[in-house]
C-alpha cells in the first residue's frame, strides 16, 4: 500500500540519470510493484518510466508532486536483485540506468507496443443437459447448429469460430446464432509465440562421461551444493565434450530447484545448441536472440518469468533472464568478442554474468578451447578455478594442421585464391563422399573496387571506408551503415574506366569453388545470405544431412558446429585477422584459426586443416598449428606486459563523435584539457586523435585512449568525467565511454 514511487523516466537528457517521485493511484496501490512499466506526466506530456522504489513517504513537497497516469503492463519486468545489477552496471560502464534497463528489457516494452498475443475460441456456455435438448428439439430444422454443438460436445480441444464453421461445413454465422440464443460462448485466452526448433527433435539419455569430463562434473556439482559464488574457467580442446559438462551439471542443478541461464556468442550456435538442449530438457528451456520476434522474445520470457521454463538459451543480452531460483550461469566459447555489445550502452556479458552471479550467489562456467588472455589471467591469479578437457571424446586426435606459405604457391606460378594443395584435398574429400569447410573472415566479393588511372578506392559517402563489391546483386554496400550503390561505369573521381575489383570475400570464394568443382554443392553462410529468419537453420541442417558438399563462411561457421563427416577444413587468408590495427589482432587470429580447425576431426574421420598464409613464421599461426594455447599465451601475455595493455592496464575509449569535423576536434580537445587535471591517476593518455574509422554514419570521430592502473582510480576519473560533460560537454556532439573496449577502430 505505497504512496509513493520512484521512477526511472525514459528522457533522452544526460543530466537526468535521476529517478522522481510520483504519486501513487488509490486504484494502483495494492498491484504496484518495483520492475513495473508505468506512463507518467513530465513537463507537458507524458512518458514511459519503470518503478525503482516505493515508499510511504517523500522529501518532495506534496503540491509538487505528480500523480502516476497508468501502469502500461502489471508484469514486473525486473525484481530487486536485477535492478541491483543495473545499478552496479550504471556505475561500472558509465551509462544512465534507464538505458541499462531499456537494453535488458524485452524490446517494445517501453513503447507500450508489446502485446500478449490472445486468440479469440467458442466454448460451450451452458449445462451439457441443456445442449442435448436442443439437439434433440431442433435437429431436423437447424441441423448445421447441431452439427457445430456435437463437435464440441465430442471434443476436448479448442476451436475458433473459423476452424469449427469449416469442420461443420457452414459459416461463422451459424456460430453467430448459437452465441445469441446463450448456448455458446466467445472467450479469449493468451496464445503462446514459440520460436521454431526444427523437426522432430527426439528426446536423449545423458551419455556417459569419461574421466575427464567426470572429474570436472564432480567438481561443479560440489560447488552448487555449496549455494554460493563460485566461477570455472573451463578449458576443453575442441570437441572435448564441453556440451555434455554443461548438460549434465544444468540436470543437477534442475534436480536442486535451480535455474539456469546458458549464453552462446552467435545466433548462428543457437539452433544447434537448443537442439542439443532440447532432446535433453523439453520444454524447460526457453530461447532468447535478436532473430526471434518480438512476440516470441516477449512470451519465452514470460515462460521464464512464470517458471514454466527454467533453463535461458541466448545471445549477450539473455545473461538478464528472469530465471527463478537462478543458480547456474554458462558461459560457451567466452573469450568471443560478440559478447561485449558494440554500442552504447557498452556492456560485457561475461563481466555482467560474473556479478549476477555474486548478487544470487550462483556459480559461473566460463567455457573455451581458446580462453581470453584476460580470463586465463585471472584463473592463474586464483580468482577463477581451472577444469580441464585436455582431451577430445574417445581419444580423437586433434587434426594435423598444414601452413601453406602463398610467397612460395607465387613464386611457383600460382597467382588464384586457392593453394595448390587445398585444391587437391578438397577434390580428394570430394572423392570420398566427406564434406569441406572453406573460411575465410571477409564476406562480399571483393574488398573493394579501386581505380587504376588515379588510385582511388570508392568509399562510401557516410563512413571513411572503402565499399564492400557484392556480385551477386552488381553492387557496392558499406558493412557499417548499410549504404547501397550501383556499381559505376567510370571512376567517380577522375572519371577513368579502369575499375578494378581488388580482394576476395565469401562471395567470390563460392563462385570460383563452383568454377573448380563443377558437380559438387557448394553453399555460403555469411550475414548476407542468413538475414532471413530461419536461414541459420537451414543451412546448418543441410550440412548435417550431407545435402551440402563444401560449405563458404565467415566466422559464423568456425566454431560450436558438430559434423563428422567435415574431412577437410581450409582458411584462406590467415592474414586477414593478423593486419587489423588492434593490439588483440594476434590473440584473435589464434582463437579462430584453432576453432575452425577443430571443426574436422570429429567422426570416424581424421580430417585436414589447411591454413593459407602469407606470414606462416607470426607465434599466433605456429601456436594454432601445434593446437598449443600454452604457447600462445606465454608469448602473447609478455608482449602486453611489455606495451603496458590488458589484463596489465585497464582500458577506456572515449569517443567523440558529430556531423561538424571542427566541433568534433574541439570537443576532443577540451576533453583532453579537462582529463590533464587528473594526470597523477591516469597511467597513459593515447590521444586525442582521428579513430582508425575516421568517419562513420556521416559522423566525424575522434577519440582518446586512457590506461588505468586500478578499478578504483579508474572510477574516480570517469565519474569526474561524466559530471564534466554534464554540466560542458557540447551538446552538438556525442561522447561515449567505452569502459574495457574490445576494438579500438
Amino acid at each position: 500500500m505505497s504512496k509513493y514511487a520512484k521512477i526511472l523516466v525514459d528522457i533522452p537528457v544526460e543530466e537526468l540519470d535521476q529517478s522522481f517521485d510520483y504519486r501513487v493511484p488509490e486504484k494502483y496501490r495494492d498491484i504496484i510493484s518495483i520492475g513495473q512499466a508505468v506512463m507518467v506526466p513530465f513537463g507537458p506530456r507524458k512518458v514511459t518510466g519503470f518503478v525503482i522504489g516505493l515508499t510511504d513517504e517523500s522529501e518532495v513537497e506534496e503540491s509538487k508532486i505528480r500523480e502516476i497516469s497508468r501502469i502500461i503492463f502489471t508484469d514486473t519486468f525486473f525484481d530487486e536483485e536485477l535492478l541491483e545489477l543495473f545499478q552496479w552496471m550504471s556505475v561500472y560502464y558509465k551509462a544512465k540506468l534507464i538505458n541499462i534497463i531499456k537494453t535488458a528489457v524485452p524490446a517494445g516494452v517501453i513503447s507500450g507496443q508489446l502485446k500478449k498475443k490472445t486468440l479469440r475460441i467458442v466454448k460451450l456456455n451452458t449445462a451439457k443437459y441443456k445442449i442435448e435438448e436442443y439437439i434433440n428439439n431442433e435437429g431436423k430444422k437447424a441441423y448445421k447448429q447441431v452439427e457445430v454443438l456435437e463437435i464440441l460436445l465430442n471434443s476436448d480441444r479448442d476451436y475458433t469460430a473459423t476452424e469449427l464453421a469449416r469442420l461443420a461445413g457452414t459459416s461463422t454465422s451459424t456460430i453467430t446464432r448459437l452465441v445469441e440464443k446463450g448456448l455458446l460462448k466467445y472467450e479469449e485466452i493468451v496464445q503462446e509465440r514459440r520460436p521454431y526448433l526444427g523437426e522432430d527433435i527426439k528426446r536423449e539419455r545423458p551419455h556417459e562421461a569419461n574421466p575427464w569430463q567426470r572429474e570436472v562434473i564432480t567438481r561443479i556439482k560440489e560447488q552448487l551444493d555449496k549455494a554460493t559464488y563460485g566461477a570455472f574457467l573451463l578449458h576443453g580442446v575442441t570437441g572435448s565434450g564441453k556440451t555434455e559438462v554443461y548438460l549434465q551439471v544444468i540436470d543437477y542443478a534442475l534436480q536442486k530447484s535451480l535455474g539456469a541461464i546458458v549464453l552462446v556468442p552467435e545466433i548462428s550456435l543457437t539452433p544447434l545448441m537448443v537442439r542439443r538442449f532440447y532432446s535433453r530438457f523439453g520444454d524447460q528451456i526457453a530461447i532468447l536472440h535478436s532473430n526471434l520476434s518480438a512476440g516470441e522474445r516477449y512470451d519465452e520470457w514470460r515462460r521464464l518469468k512464470r517458471g514454466e521454463a527454467r533453463i535461458a538459451i541466448g545471445a549477450r543480452s539473455a545473461v538478464f533472464a528472469p530465471v527463478k531460483n537462478l543458480g547456474l550461469i554458462i558461459i560457451d566459447e567466452e573469450h568471443e568478442n560478440t559478447y561485449k555489445q558494440g554500442e552504447y550502452p557498452y556492456y560485457h556479458s561475461r563481466e555482467v554474468a560474473l556479478k549476477r552471479s555474486k548478487i544470487t550467489g550462483s556459480t559461473v562456467i566460463l567455457g573455451s578451447a581458446t580462453p581470453s588472455l584476460e580470463s586465463y589471467y585471472l584463473m592463474r591469479k586464483g580468482v577463477f578455478r581451472l577444469l580441464e578437457l585436455p582431451e577430445r571424446i574417445k581419444q580423437k586426435s586433434l587434426p594435423p594442421v598444414e601452413l601453406i606459405d602463398m610467397r612460395e604457391e607465387l613464386r611457383k606460378g600460382n597467382t588464384g585464391i586457392f593453394s595448390y594443395q587445398l585444391q587437391e584435398a578438397i577434390r580428394d574429400a570430394l572423392g570420398r563422399k566427406e564434406q569441406a569447410l572453406v573460411f575465410l573472415n571477409r564476406r562480399g566479393y571483393a574488398s573493394f573496387l579501386f581505380c587504376r588511372e588515379c588510385g582511388q578506392a570508392i568509399k562510401c559517402k557516410n563512413c571513411d571506408i572503402t565499399l564492400t563489391y557484392h556480385a551477386s546483386i552488381d553492387k557496392l554496400r558499406c558493412h557499417y551503415c548499410d549504404f547501397l550503390m550501383s556499381r559505376p561505369a567510370s571512376c567517380p573521381h577522375c572519371g577513368g574506366n579502369y575499375l578494378r575489383e581488388y580482394g576476395h570475400g565469401t562471395e567470390r570464394i563460392e563462385e570460383e569453388l563452383k568454377e573448380l568443382f563443377p558437380g559438387a554443392v557448394i553453399a555460403r553462410m555469411d550475414l548476407d545470405t542468413t538475414g532471413r529468419k530461419g536461414a541459420h537453420q537451414e543451412i546448418l541442417e543441410k550440412m548435417e544431412r550431407g545435402e551440402i558438399d563444401i560449405l563458404v563462411g565467415t566466422q559464423m561457421i568456425a566454431k560450436g558446429h558438430d559434423y563428422p563427416n567435415i574431412g577437410v577444413v581450409g582458411v584462406i587468408s590467415a592474414d586477414t585477422m593478423l593486419n587489423i590495427p588492434d593490439f588483440r589482432a594476434a590473440e584473435r587470429t589464434f582463437q579462430l584459426l584453432t576453432q575452425v580447425a577443430g571443426r574436422t576431426g570429429r567422426g570416424d574421420k581424421k580430417g585436414l586443416v589447411f591454413i593459407q598464409t602469407f606470414n606462416p613464421e607470426h607465434y599466433s599461426i605456429q601456436a594454432a598449428r601445434n593446437h598449443d594455447y600454452l604457447q600462445f599465451y606465454q608469448q602473447e601475455i609478455e608482449n602486453r606486459k611489455l606495451f603496458g595493455y590488458p589484463p596489465y592496464t585497464l582500458l577506456t575509449n572515449i569517443i567523440v563523435r558529430g556531423e561538424v569535423e571542427q566541433q568534433v576536434i574541439e570537443a576532443a580537445m577540451a576533453l583532453d584539457a579537462f582529463l590533464q587535471k587528473y594526470g597523477k591517476l591516469i597511467l597513459e593518455v593515447l590521444g586525442p586523435g582521428e579513430a582508425p574509422i575516421g568517419k562513420l554514419r556521416n559522423n566525424y570521430r575522434w577519440q582518446i585512449i586512457l590506461k588505468f592502473r586500478t578499478y578504483k582510480e579508474r572510477n574516480f576519473v570517469l565519474t569526474r568525467l561524466r559530471e564534466f560533460l554534464v554540466e560542458k560537454g557540447r551538446k552538438e556532439v556525442v561522447y561515449n565511454i567505452d569502459v574495457d573496449p574490445l576494438m579500438m577502430l
